[in-house]
């Protein structure tokens, strides 16, 4: 008795386990139904034309924000740095274009926001150095995105 049981839960269990054949899965799906998912997808991945360079990023502590892009001149040639200090001090940023030139140096007020454009007509790599002077602990958002 208890055999049988023991032997019919097996054969349920077999039968819930087994796979599903993908192509019978598949060919329940219209092509249609599947073709036009396709195209949505590629309108709304094609409907923003800007670039990310820096996902939003956060960085909390004690320790420098260091970040790096390359701006690809086929994505455009304006860029935006977006920073987002949520710290009750002040920070510094240091943008270098390229390795050759003298940085370009601003100042993140606390609380703040600030916005800072760049401006390349061939492919330049950026790096970013964001950083308190004295120590303060650090809480700042980052993201930066090219357009034309």
């Amino acid at each position: 008795m208890w055999l049988k049981k023991i032997m019919g839960a097996g054969i349920v269990f077999s039968v819930l386990l087994m796979p599903v054949n993908k192509l019978d899965a598949e060919s329940r799906i219209p092509a249609e139904t599947s073709s036009k998912v396709v195209n949505a997808a590629e309108e709304s991945v094609n409907s923003n034309p800007n670039a990310l360079l820096i996902l939003e990023t956060n960085h909390q502590g004690r320790t420098a924000y260091t970040g790096s892009f390359t701006m690809v001149a086929d994505n455009g040639t304006l860029a935006d740095i977006i920073i987002e200090n949520h710290s009750n001090h002040s920070m510094y940023m240091n943008l270098y274009v390229d390795d050759y030139s003298e940085p370009m140096e601003t100042t993140i007020s606390k609380n703040s926001e600030k916005t800072v454009n760049l401006l390349a007509l061939q492919d330049t790599d950026v790096k970013v150095y964001i950083y308190s002077r004295i120590g303060h602990d650090m809480d700042l958002s980052i993201r930066a995105e090219q357009y034309r």
